[in-house]
């Protein structure tokens, strides 16, 4: 009974880093995709 709070805290923790990370991950391809590079957080062209 008193770990189904905690365990779903930590699976969503999970799910926002993984939110992050896709989100970072498609944010540098469409920067790729109109021939920028990443520079850690900005697309530079």
């Amino acid at each position: 009974m008193g770990f189904r709070p905690i365990r779903m805290l930590i699976l969503l923790g999970i799910s926002f880093v993984a939110g992050i990370i896709y989100e970072r991950k498609s944010v540098s391809y469409d920067c790729q995709f109109v021939g920028g590079k990443m520079i850690d957080v900005f697309c530079e062209r």
